[in-house]
């Protein structure tokens, strides 16, 4: 049961709560039922007799000659209307309003006519009507005029505003009983109206009566009237039952005029299901209106139309309400929603302010989500664990006492702690140290150029229609550009760098800026591959431009102005973070040069950056080279910089220390455990560390975390970590904080990637796609086997195509950093698992073991230890180990989540390489493969091809039980040295297909991917170019899975045709008709292929049979 209680506030300010008995907990549960309406929203009410007192504000003394002025203005447009009108009384009254003669009704037509020629973004001109009524001829003219006003309609729905304001004059009318209400009601123009309301609230009970007999006259004229006179009087709530039950029985469009008039659950029930959410959350007055007309009972109705908002203003808003009422139904509607967008950080406001109902509701409440709020929150306030559970059911006072019981555990005394968290640096006294200027120095290194292995070819290569001519006239581009006409487009210039003759383009592009750089990191590195330091000062502008975007392709490039940049994006953009640090890991010698004259500059931005680019370069291992650069610039400098590598990096801290806000409290989060069980640290202890994460740097984390990391247990970190992050999320991820996140990959695990990865993949959908990218640099940044095989999943199957090329991007810069192509990179990036060499694992509970073991899909089974296969792994007993058994159940739990990821990546990857046709060294294939003691449970279950230095086919093999190598006649088969091993086509398999076939069936093999049973087209004759049309727009785009992609987005982001890239180079295109909008897909729900069977020409035959199968999937 809740109570419910309405206060008023007087005067603006909110109410003053009621003397309850303090230090009690009847007080503390008392309070919890108060209502105060907060001051805010008071001055945005429509006020109501008898409600909250709004802040009087009298007619505007002026506005009697504004609305002279303006009737002057607009005089022949209301006589044109009037001349055209058909009802007599209109015309009648509107004439002799112009004349002197005023009435209500006169008063509206002018009115009317008015507020249909003035732009909307006016807000003074048409509430000066209002005002001159009242001042002129008192509330009880103005509400009737308001009345009238209600029923009359200028023109017909279907002119245009701009067409009414501009074209002739239209006629004014009567609306039906079921026309839509007019432009004065609801989100449109509530100004006028809501002046007259609020003056009407305020008068004497004698005039206010006369208002009320006034307005019953009016309201016998029909609906429209009726519902105006129930908007003004609230207070006559007959009116509002009969108009309510009259707009849903007869004109449903009036139910939002009355929402400001509702005062009873049942008025609400009546008209809420007719009234569109973006009606009553445009802005606060509705919702806070119907609060002051409903009291606290108003929740359920707001938090129905929070469950049909489209945008996060109108759910802001609405739960902006209801966070402040004091009920049960209230918080039931945020728990109920907790996982829907913002509903969390309004949760934990209310919470807040709520604290004893949240304690008790949360408890009894299911879900993984309400869970972990609940847990937080008991810690917040353990001051009610003694008092709640005797307010709840049995299960939910566990849930409570279980949860405060952990918090007691023994903390760890201050002399267990590393001194970092005793008494960091920045809890003491800092002395300045004076900066040290050596004028006059200046790096004199020349722009160079330097390619790691392999870049220059790779960057060079460029798999999308950049790269393709179309016949373009590249004399008439490079025309344009040189005298800067821009008539050939910015695509068009782009072409001309990435594919047009070299004579054309190198004269131009150290001069040529590109005059847009939308899809830049698709062309940029090409056109710097191919031109080099020609290319540079495009390069450096565009980069300075969009860093986010055309940094990395500064990556090979050297010299002092680069190196003043990547300091300054090192230091000021945490988006170009990596990319700086990863430049100055590749130049450190130019680097230090370039730097040193700007770190003992004078003080400043600039010298800031540069001694921080210094220091990461020292901490990143090249210290010498920041010192022989010193050295070379003289004894001054050489002892300055000295100076400023001898600052104990513990000291280095920013000029202000960030504050850890109250919703991410320490006390509340996963306590930090002491190795070897000597405790968890101190609620002050963890803050520290806290404070240490929150002036990390992705890449560059605060030294002391390092001296946390060796005191402290791993997984408490990680746990810590990752609640730190959940009431960041819940916080709504408030950018100041993002660091709560970055704390990821500092303290994270290989559990905190099974947790993330989900999170990543969906992000995008829900707006977060900048949320995802970070998730992405956590999982590369984190580094494990387990985190890049996650990476690598994303890269290779994610529904957005923005987070899909960013993941690839990443995977790319780490395969780069080891030497490898990314292909070369996935293969060692499946982890073993702590699987045995036969690929099975032992899991031990003490007086029983069970043993796993893999399908064909590398789906896990278990066995008992006698052999006979188990539906599950039993979970562990009370005559178990009990150390041994929870973590070896632990253990495949984590094992089923990670395996499910690597089977999907690994089958898909292998069914690709078949098709793509790629090779591995005998070597790689029998270390990276049917070595390796989970994908061999792949490996033999295909049949592979060896091959010669040619790619010709020598012979076929599976590998056997015994990992020995077997050929169709089940020879044991040794392999030359020489040879390179795939997964064999079918086509390439000839007249012994067949045969594999059979051995695979008399050895039961089951395959993972279709092989020996996949179906080739060996003629484009097999292809009917006419079949392919009406086919649904989602079936295309599933081809995406296939190694296909949509073609870069044209004008108005439409994807105009299907691509897939070709072995050796180049790509195989299909149009469609009418394409795909980007973000739209709904949009055109079928599309026809343009595709003949001379696109075939010149393909090899298993890339033609590829292609056939791929495309007559679509019309099966």
């Amino acid at each position: 049961m809740t109570t419910e209680r309405k206060l008023t506030c007087v005067g603006g300010g909110s109410a003053k709560v009621p003397a309850q008995p303090s230090g009690t907990a009847a007080a503390g549960a008392a309070d919890e039922d108060l209502f105060v309406m907060p001051a805010g929203w008071v001055r945005s009410l429509h006020p109501r007799r008898g409600g909250v007192q709004v802040p009087a504000k009298g007619p505007d003394a002026d506005a009697p000659a504004k609305v002279a002025a303006t009737l002057a203005q607009y005089r022949q447009v209301i006589l044109d209307s009037l001349e055209l009108c058909s009802d007599p009384e209109i015309a009648g009254a509107g004439a002799a309003y112009l004349a002197g003669d005023t009435t209500p009704l006169g008063a509206a037509v002018a009115a009317e006519v008015v507020g249909a020629h003035v732009e909307w973004q006016d807000t003074t001109t048409l509430p000066a009507f209002a005002d001159a009524w009242l001042l002129e001829h008192g509330p009880v003219f103005a509400a009737a005029a308001v009345a009238e006003l209600s029923s009359l309609k200028y023109g017909d729905d279907h002119y245009h505003h701009y067409y009414r304001r501009t074209g002739p004059a239209l006629p004014i009318r009567r609306m039906s009983a079921t026309d839509q209400p007019g432009r004065w009601w609801g989100w449109n123009r509530p100004e006028l109206p809501l002046r007259v309301r609020a003056a009407v609230a305020a008068t004497s009970d004698a005039e206010y009566a006369e208002v009320v007999a006034a307005l019953a006259l009016c309201r016998e004229a029909g609906p429209h009237h009726r519902a105006a006179a129930s908007y003004l009087v609230p207070t006559e709530t007959d009116w509002v039952d009969a108009d309510c039950a009259e707009a849903v029985a007869v004109n449903s469009n009036l139910a939002a005029c009355l929402v400001a008039a509702i005062s009873t659950p049942d008025q609400a029930a009546l008209i809420a299901s007719h009234v569109p959410s973006f009606q009553v959350a445009y802005a606060l007055a509705t919702p806070a209106t119907l609060v002051d007309g409903m009291g606290t009972a108003a929740a359920p109705v707001l938090a129905g139309w929070l469950d049909d908002a489209q945008t996060t203003e109108e759910r802001q808003r609405l739960l902006t309400v209801i966070v402040e009422l004091p009920t049960d139904e209230a918080m039931r509607a945020l728990i109920d929603r907790i996982e829907h967008k913002h509903v969390q950080p309004a949760l934990l406001r209310a919470a807040a302010r709520f604290p004893r109902r949240a304690m008790r509701m949360l408890a009894a409440s299911g879900g993984k989500v309400a869970g972990e709020l609940l847990r937080a929150h008991v810690l917040a306030h353990l001051d009610l664990v003694d008092e709640v559970p005797a307010e709840v059911g049995d299960a939910a006072a566990q849930r409570i006492s279980a949860i405060s019981a952990a918090a007691t555990a023994a903390t760890a005394p201050p002399e267990a702690l590393p001194e970092v968290l005793v008494s960091p640096p920045w809890t003491r006294r800092r002395t300045a140290r004076k900066p040290v200027v050596v004028s006059g120095l200046v790096c004199a290194d020349e722009p160079a150029v330097v390619w790691a292995p392999g870049e220059r070819d790779s960057w060079r290569s460029v798999g999308s229609w950049w790269s393709e001519d179309y016949h373009r006239n590249w004399r008439k581009i490079a025309a344009d550009i040189a005298a800067r006409r821009g008539h050939s487009g910015w695509h068009g210039e782009v072409s001309l760098f990435v594919a047009g003759p070299e004579e054309l383009a190198r004269p131009l592009i150290e001069t040529w800026r590109p005059a847009d750089l939308w899809g830049v990191s698709d062309w940029i590195r090409a056109v710097v591959a191919r031109f080099e330091l020609d290319a540079l000062p495009m390069a450096v502008d565009s980069a300075r431009k969009n860093p986010g975007q055309v940094a990395p392709a500064l990556l090979p490039f050297a010299g002092p102005e680069i190196a003043v940049l990547m300091a300054e994006w090192l230091a000021r953009l945490k988006s170009v973070r990596a990319t700086a640090l990863a430049w100055l890991a590749r130049h450190p010698d130019a680097a230090a040069r370039a730097l040193v004259p700007a770190a003992l500059g004078k003080p400043g931005a600039a010298r800031r950056q540069a001694e921080q680019a210094l220091l990461a370069l020292a901490a990143g291992g090249d210290r010498d080279a920041v010192a022989r650069a010193a050295a070379g610039y003289g004894p001054a400098a050489e002892a300055a910089i000295a100076d400023l590598l001898a600052v104990d990096p513990l000291d280095v801290l920013p000029a202000k220390i960030p504050a850890v806000p109250g919703w991410a409290d320490p006390a509340i989060l996963t306590r930090i455990q002491l190795r070897g069980g000597a405790g968890a640290l101190p609620v002050e202890a963890a803050r520290h560390v806290m404070t240490m994460l929150a002036i990390s740097r992705p890449g560059d984390p605060y030294p002391g975390i390092s001296l946390v990391k060796e005191a402290c247990d791993g997984r408490s970190l990680a746990d810590f970590a990752w609640a730190l992050f959940q009431r960041w999320q819940a916080a709504g991820h408030p950018s100041k904080e993002s660091w709560m996140m970055d704390a990821l990959a500092v303290l994270g695990d290989d559990e905190t990637v099974r947790r993330l990865t989900p999170l990543i993949r969906t992000w995008p959908g829900e707006g977060g796609h900048s949320r995802a990218v970070a998730g992405l640099d956590i999982l590369a940044a984190l580094g494990s086997e387990v985190a890049l095989m996650h990476l690598h999943g994303i890269a290779e199957k994610v529904k957005f195509g923005g987070l899909k090329n960013r993941a690839r991007q990443k995977m790319a810069e780490v395969a780069a950093q080891l030497g490898l192509e990314p292909q070369e990179l996935a293969d060692r990036l499946v982890p073993d698992f702590g699987l045995a060499a036969d690929g099975s694992l032992t899991l031990d509970y003490g007086p029983r073991t069970f043993v796993v073991g893999f399908d064909e899909q590398l789906k896990p089974y278990v066995a008992d230890s006698a052999g006979k296969r188990l539906k599950s792994l039993p979970k562990p007993g009370v005559k178990d180990d009990a150390e041994l058994a929870p973590a070896a159940y632990r253990r495949f739990t984590g094992l089923k989540k990670d395996v499910r990821t690597a089977a999907a990546d690994n089958i898909r990857r292998l069914e690709q390489a078949m098709v793509d046709r790629r090779r591995w060294s005998a070597e790689d294939f029998t270390r990276l493969l049917a070595g390796h003691p989970l994908l061999w449970h792949i490996v033999r279950r295909l049949v592979w091809g060896y091959y010669d230095s040619s790619g010709a086919l020598l012979g076929a093999l599976r590998v056997a039980e015994d990992r020995s190598f077997a050929d169709v006649e089940d020879e044991t088969l040794t392999l030359p040295d020489d040879v390179v091993i795939g997964v064999a086509h079918p086509l390439e398999l000839g007249g012994t297909l067949g045969d594999w076939a059979e051995v695979f069936a008399d050895y039961e093999i089951l395959q993972p991917f279709p092989q020996l049973g996949r179906e080739v087209y060996t003629s484009a004759e097999d292809l009917d170019p006419d079949a392919f049309t009406e086919i649904p727009t989602g079936r295309v785009l599933g081809l995406e899975r296939r190694a296909w992609r949509r073609g870069d987005p044209q004008d108005a982001g439409w994807q105009g045709w299907i691509e897939r890239d070709l072995p050796g180079g180049g790509t195989f295109t299909v149009g469609l008709e009418p394409g795909v909008a980007v973000g739209y897909i709904e949009m055109e729900p079928e599309q026809t292929l343009h595709v003949s069977r001379q696109d075939f020409d010149g393909l090899d035959p298993v890339t033609a049979s590829e292609i056939m199968r791929d495309l007559r999937e679509l019309i099966r």
